[in-house]
């Protein structure tokens, strides 16, 4: 028998894997097995029969356990079943955010919380990052590709007179800004706690380290944002505040002068 045929026996029936996790909590006889995994005695019977000749299971005292290879072999599976998971949950958010996606562990992403744009909930990105800035914030570092009414307004609200908050924007984000939103422009420059600077580059992904919560976010090609990654994780902040430092060091203060076409 290959690989190939041990996996297909181990997916060939939903009870199967089931079995494997019945026998890792304790040794059980083929008629509590069957009750404990909802099948008949027959089938767990033929299921051990066919773990016993892969030697994934053995028999002791009239009762199967789960080998080490058992064990090593339903590890392996979960974590492939979690990655699979993983994948379709993120699929959306890995489509659309960019490069950006090779500089962070996917099983990390995997981990926070995951909101996609649905027909059904088609604000459901931006509704998540307005409940995060819903009150004034210590601290505020953001990246945006995109400039929007929504954001101004909620990001406005969210400083307070002790807040710093600091911007990464790029030239086509300045640019709408002077068109669309002069006043929100001026008045936030004129801040002494706020703080912008302007990428050497095209941004592709919006990013905010909201008092060590992590808010990361994918657009599509049109600027609608489709999905967003946030979390607390000790480990995801940490990622992000060096992401987003990395990025500062390559961009500019933006001058007072810049902010006028």
């Amino acid at each position: 028998m290959t690989a190939r045929d041990d996996i297909a026996f181990l997916v060939g029936s939903e009870c199967r894997v089931e079995t494997l996790r019945a026998l890792r909590e304790e040794p059980l006889r083929p008629s509590g097995l069957a009750e404990e995994v909802s099948c008949a005695r027959e089938t767990a019977q033929r299921n051990l029969a066919g773990f016993t000749e892969r030697s994934w299971v053995t028999k002791q005292n009239s009762s199967y356990r789960l080998t080490t290879a058992g064990q090593m072999v339903l590890q392996r599976y979960e974590q492939l079943e979690q990655s699979v998971e993983n994948a379709k949950n993120l699929d959306v958010f890995l489509s659309n955010v960019g490069p950006v996606a090779e500089a962070v562990d996917t099983d990390l992403l995997a981990a926070q919380t995951v909101t996609t744009s649905t027909p059904e909930n088609p604000h459901g990105p931006i509704d998540r990052w307005l409940s995060l800035v819903d009150g004034v914030v210590d601290a505020y570092y953001g990246v945006t590709p995109i400039v929007s009414r929504v954001f101004n307004e909620a990001a406005a609200q969210s400083i307070g007179p002790d807040t710093h908050m600091e911007l990464v924007i790029d030239e086509s984000v300045l640019e709408a800004s002077r068109e669309k939103f002069t006043d929100a422009l001026e008045l936030a420059y004129e801040l002494d706690q706020f703080v912008l600077w302007l990428a050497p580059s095209d941004l592709e992904y919006g990013l905010a380290i909201i008092d060590d919560h992590v808010w990361f976010a994918a657009y599509d090609d049109f600027g609608n944002i489709v999905a967003s990654v946030d979390g607390d994780d000790e480990e995801f902040v940490e990622w992000a505040y060096d992401r987003y430092t990395g990025l500062r060091e390559r961009s500019a203060q933006a001058e007072p002068e810049s902010l006028s076409t």
